[in-house]
């Protein structure tokens, strides 16, 4: 949470990079807050953080890394950033936006040794329509998990994929004693896949949906107006197993099968 001169609320923002002792985010300029950051030169920020879950790192072990697969939308492409430079096993990014000119960071995606699948929904970059349709179709064809592929292509889900006014909110959480925090050993061999999902919620929508059908795990960092940051105001309450969370205390980040989203 990032406190703005002049501005009352913190604004929520994910960490796009961290290393030499410098810490970077991205955001887009869309109101006052993230105006009045684009346009300082020079003074101090107070951060408060991290705050909340983030995303768990996989184990080290080459033979325990899952397949490592990641949806991301707009400016969620912010949240997932860091954390495909930190994991072992590079996969592959399915990447949305509106036009080719919303599209962000595709260079420092590949420089890290990723596979890169864009869609713009114009058309003006890779393939015309939503990520969704790209992630769906891999998602059967590959029969990721276990699927066989034979349950056919469900229908790409409708609702309109806004870009996300923000940056992402998820971050990297680690062990005890600086280890990767290790996630259920169950997902962990080398024909599994691990999926990461950030960005406006009609498209975590629509990918939770091809993630279950299709037995594959992940994490899902969600997109919520964030107030306090740590879980006072309640204003970012969302249904986790049925039980109302917060996403800036008990997520951002969630796992795919516990989220329940209407």
């Amino acid at each position: 949470m990032l406190t703005v001169p002049g501005v009352f609320l913190r604004r929520p923002l994910s960490v796009y990079d961290a290393k030499n002792g410098i810490i970077s985010f991205l955001y887009k300029v869309v109101g006052k807050g993230t105006k009045i950051l684009s346009e300082m030169k020079s003074g101090e920020i107070k951060i408060l953080g991290p705050l909340g879950s983030g995303y768990p790192l996989t184990p080290l072990s080459k033979l325990q890394t899952p397949n490592s697969v990641i949806v991301a939308g707009g400016t969620g492409i912010a949240s997932v950033h860091f954390l495909a430079s930190k994991l072992r096993r590079k996969g592959t990014l399915f990447y949305g936006a509106k036009t080719k000119k919303d599209l962000l960071c595709l260079d420092k995606f590949k420089k890290i040794g990723w596979k890169i699948i864009v869609s713009t929904e114009d058309g003006s970059k890779g393939h015309k329509g939503f990520i969704t349709k790209q992630f769906e179709e891999w998602s059967v064809k590959s029969g990721v998990n276990g699927n066989n592929g034979d349950a056919g292509m469900r229908r790409c889900a409708d609702a309109k994929q806004r870009q996300n006014s923000r940056g992402g909110t998820g971050w990297l959480k680690e062990g005890k004693e600086g280890m990767p925090f290790s996630v259920n050993s169950t997902i962990h061999s080398s024909n599994s896949t691990l999926l990461y999902v950030c960005g406006p919620t009609p498209m975590i929508k629509a990918v939770l949906e091809i993630a279950k059908e299709n037995n594959i795990n992940g994490y899902v960092s969600l997109e919520e107006k964030m107030a306090c940051g740590i879980g006072n105001c309640q204003g970012c309450a969302v249904k986790i197993n049925g039980v109302n969370k917060m996403t800036c205390k008990d997520g951002p980040v969630f796992k795919i099968e516990e989220i329940d989203l209407i």
